[in-house]
């Protein structure tokens, strides 16, 4: 097989554009002038990766455009591996990553599963994540079309990983995530614990509290979750979302059976929701009274929580003084906050709402 035109083309044009003999680039690059006669003329097969990059390093040709050239034509995997992990150093060269890494996986002689793993474990080690959903698409494209459902599961669950914190597209993700749900059977105990708790974090953020029941119970049934903090957490997500559904009852129940499973978190949560289901039943001064003694206990970050629920339920009471001064007290506090996840995003833009209700 021939030397890709384009490349000898390429070649040819660049030398021409900087008025060079094939002596003087000969010795720019340290390739032999007859080896540039050849690959000009297209008289040469496939030349060594290195003579490639040494013309074009001479010529001053751009990364990505002699590599897109290069690519195609050649069937030595180690220097395809090679390329692809030279690639992923280059800025400008991630739209390049794909090519790549398809042409590595459609080597003939390789073992397509061996051929995918070590992609897929290059991948884990990437720090640019924008390389990192390329590489995990490419490897799930071509897992579901060769039937290798397990590197399929996996790469499907890193992208969502990743994907998820674009807090811009949570809805958009989070059907990733549920799509997912088919091929938890593939994951070992660990990482389908995982997955079912980021899954029913992600669903409670987005306040679709049906569907964060629903992963909540996959995880408290799950004999492995046992002692872990994930099910601790899903217990106090399960709690939460029956209250907001209005399933007072349940919610009351699991908080009664609460204190076997604790953690500062879902003790500052628990403070709260013992004030919001007596708010419900009308005990409107002792749910004041826990809502206080929850801000004055509860953790920093947990404030906006507790102040969102106590200023919803002033200004249900129309206890206009008490909301006022909830306002003058923590808005700064609150503005203050770090706000590194959805939820606490979600919960700060309600309350900047509560401020224009409580204003308007």
């Amino acid at each position: 097989m021939k030397m890709d035109v384009s490349f000898a083309d390429m070649v040819r044009h660049y030398r021409t554009q900087l008025k060079w003999t094939m002596d003087i680039l000969s010795e720019k690059s340290k390739v032999n002038k007859g080896t540039i006669s050849k690959i000009e003329n297209r008289d040469v097969k496939r030349p060594e990766y290195k003579t490639i990059k040494s013309l074009a390093t001479a010529l001053q040709i751009p990364y990505a455009e002699y590599i897109k050239a290069y690519i195609p034509l050649e069937r030595n995997s180690e220097v395809i591996l090679n390329i692809l992990q030279e690639a992923i150093t280059i800025s400008d060269s991630s739209f390049l990553i794909s090519d790549i890494a398809t042409k590595y996986l459609e080597l003939p002689h390789l073992d397509s599963y061996d051929a995918i793993e070590q992609l897929y474990f290059l991948a884990n080690e990437v720090k640019d994540t924008s390389i990192q959903i390329s590489l995990y698409k490419t490897i799930a494209n071509y897992s579901r079309s060769h039937g290798v459902v397990f590197f399929l599961a996996r790469s499907l669950l890193q992208m969502y990983y990743i994907e998820r914190n674009d807090f811009t597209r949570l809805r958009e993700t989070y059907q990733s995530g549920r799509y997912i749900l088919n091929y938890t059977d593939i994951f070992n105990n660990r990482e389908r614990l995982g997955f079912h708790y980021g899954l029913a974090v992600h669903a409670y953020t987005l306040r679709l509290y049906n569907d964060s029941v629903k992963l909540c119970e996959l995880i408290i049934n799950d004999n492995n979750s046992e002692g872990t903090g994930e099910k601790v957490h899903a217990l106090c997500m399960f709690r939460c979302s029956n209250y907001y559904l209005g399933n007072y009852s349940v919610a009351e129940k699991c908080l009664i059976q609460s204190d076997k499973y604790t953690s500062p978190y879902t003790k500052d949560n628990d403070m709260l929701l013992r004030a919001l289901l007596n708010a419900k039943k009308g005990n409107a001064e002792l749910a004041h009274s826990q809502f206080e003694e929850c801000l004055e206990k509860c953790a920093k970050s947990f404030i906006v929580f507790v102040v969102n629920e106590f200023l919803s339920f002033c200004l249900f009471q129309k206890d206009i003084l008490k909301a006022e001064n909830l306002i003058k007290t923590y808005e700064q506090k609150i503005d203050d906050l770090e706000r590194n996840n959805p939820l606490r995003r979600t919960e700060y833009a309600f309350f900047r709402k509560l401020v224009l209700i409580f204003h308007g």
